[in-house]
C-alpha cells in the first residue's frame, strides 16, 4: 500500500509541475496584474491573496478536519476547487475588455483567492497523508519530487516561453491557465490511487479550543515556537520575492519575450538546486536548508540593486536563478521539517498553526507594496535583507532529528 501512495504522490508532482510554472507567483501572476495596468500595491495584494491569506484559513480548516477519519476526499476537493478557478480565469481574461479595470482586477482577485484557499485547504490532508509513509520513504520522496518537478518545470517553462512569445496579451495568459487547469485534473488522478486507513480521531477540536491552548502547547514544544518565529522572519523575506518582476519593470522593457526568460531562469535555478539540496540533508539534515535559505535572501536583494543600478539586464536574470533556488529550498524543506517536528496526533494542527500564524506573510506584502509607492526599490530591498539575519540565531536553537543522531 506503501509504495502505491509513494507512486500517486510522485505521479501528483509531475503533472503539478506544469501548474506552478504556468501560475508561478513571483513571475507570471505580478506580470498578469501589471500587464493590466496594475502597480506596485497592486501586486502587493496579490502577493497576499496568493501567498497570505491562504495560510490563515489553514487553522479553520485543520479544526474541520480534526474529526474526519478519511482525509483523500477533501484533498480532493481542494485540489478541484483549483481547477475552477484557473478555468474561471481563463474564461474571465477572454472577456477582460468587457469590464472596467477595478472590476477586472476584483474578478481575479477572487478567482485567484479561490485557487489559493483551495490549495491552503487540499495541503492539510496532503501532509497527513504523507505522513503516512514510511521515514525513509519521506526523505526520498522530498528531494526526488524536487528533482522530478524541476525536470517537469524546465520542460514545461520551454512551453511557457512559446506561448508568452508568440501570442499577445490576453491570448497567452488564457492558454496559460487553460493548460494549468487540465495538468492540474491529471495531477489529482494520483491520489484516486492512494490508500487511506481510517484513523483513530477524538471529537471535533474547535477553533477556540485550538487558540485556547496554543500559549500552553508553545511554551512545552519549544523546537515548534522556534520554527513559527523563524518561518516568521523567512515569511517577510519571502515576500519580496514578487517584487523582483516590478524592480525588472522599473529598469528595463517588461515584454512577453522578458518575462519568458525570467521565468526560464528561475526554472533552471530550482533545477540545479534540486542536485544540490539531498547532499545538504544527508549532512546537516533539513536544518542545513533552512540556514541556507538565511544565506541566500540576505544577499539576493542586495545583488538585484546592484545590477540594477549597474543597468545589465543580462546580470539581472541571474537574480531569478537564485530566485528559484530560493522557491526550491522552501519546497524541500519547509514541509519536511514540520513532518519531523510533528507526529500523527498533531500534524494537522501543526501544519494549520504554522500557517496560521505566519503573520508576516501575510502583512508583508501589503507593506510592501505600499512602501516601495512611497520610497524605492532600492531601500525596502536593503531593509528586507538587513532583517532577514535575524532568524540565524533563531534556527541555531531549533533541534532537527539529525542532530539528536549525531550526539
Amino acid at each position: 500500500m506503501k509504495n502505491k501512495n509513494y507512486i500517486g504522490f510522485l505521479w501528483h508532482a509531475i503533472f503539478l509541475s506544469l501548474t506552478t510554472t504556468f501560475t508561478e507567483v513571483n513571475t507570471v501572476i505580478p506580470a498578469l496584474i501589471l500587464s493590466l495596468g496594475g502597480s506596485s500595491f497592486h501586486v502587493g495584494v496579490v502577493s497576499a491573496i496568493f501567498i497570505g491569506l491562504p495560510v490563515v484559513t489553514k487553522l479553520f480548516f485543520s479544526s474541520f478536519l480534526s474529526s474526519k477519519n478519511k482525509k483523500k476526499p477533501y484533498l480532493l476537493l481542494g485540489i478541484n476547487l483549483r481547477v475552477l478557478a484557473l478555468i474561471s480565469i481563463a474564461v474571465t481574461l477572454i472577456y477582460y475588455k468587457s469590464f472596467s479595470f477595478i472590476v477586472i482586477l476584483l474578478l481575479l482577485y477572487f478567482e485567484l483567492l479561490v485557487f489559493s484557499v483551495g490549495g491552503a485547504f487540499a495541503s492539510l490532508p496532503y501532509v497527513y497523508l504523507l505522513g503516512s509513509l514510511s521515514k525513509d520513504l519521506r526523505i526520498n520522496f522530498f528531494t526526488r519530487r524536487q528533482m522530478i518537478s524541476s525536470v517537469g518545470m524546465l520542460l514545461s517553462v520551454i512551453i511557457a516561453r512559446y506561448i508568452l512569445s508568440t501570442w499577445q496579451y490576453p491570448t497567452q495568459y488564457v492558454i496559460l491557465f487553460s493548460i494549468s487547469a487540465t495538468s492540474l485534473f491529471i495531477a489529482s488522478m494520483g491520489f484516486w490511487q492512494v490508500k487511506e486507513s481510517s484513523a483513530n480521531v477524538s471529537e471535533r477540536v474547535y477553533l477556540k479550543d485550538i487558540l485556547k491552548n496554543l500559549p500552553s502547547l508553545l511554551k512545552h514544544d519549544k523546537n515548534f515556537a522556534l520554527f513559527l518565529i523563524y518561518s516568521n522572519i523567512m515569511g517577510a523575506a519571502l515576500a519580496l520575492t514578487p517584487f523582483y518582476i516590478g524592480y525588472a519593470k522599473n529598469n528595463f522593457t517588461l515584454d512577453g519575450k522578458l518575462l519568458s526568460s525570467l521565468l526560464l531562469i528561475q526554472i533552471s535555478g530550482m533545477f540545479v538546486a534540486s542536485f544540490l539540496y539531498p547532499k545538504i540533508i544527508n549532512k546537516k539534515g533539513f536544518k542545513g536548508v533552512l540556514k541556507f535559505r538565511i544565506y541566500i535572501h540576505f544577499f539576493l536583494p542586495l545583488i538585484a540593486v546592484y545590477i540594477a543600478n549597474k543597468g545589465s539586464l543580462i546580470a539581472y536574470l541571474f537574480v531569478f536563478f537564485f530566485i528559484g533556488v530560493i522557491i526550491s529550498a522552501r519546497a524541500v524543506s519547509e514541509d519536511a521539517a514540520l513532518i519531523e517536528l510533528s507526529n500523527e496526533s498533531n500534524r494537522v494542527i501543526y501544519s494549520a498553526l504554522s500557517g496560521t500564524l505566519n503573520i508576516a506573510i501575510i502583512v508583508v506584502p501589503l507593506i510592501l507594496g505600499s512602501l516601495i509607492s512611497v520610497f524605492s526599490y532600492e531601500i525596502i530591498f536593503i531593509i528586507s535583507s538587513l532583517f532577514t539575519l535575524l532568524a540565524f540565531p533563531i534556527l541555531s536553537k531549533i533541534t532537527c532529528p539529525i542532530d539528536l543522531e549525531t550526539n
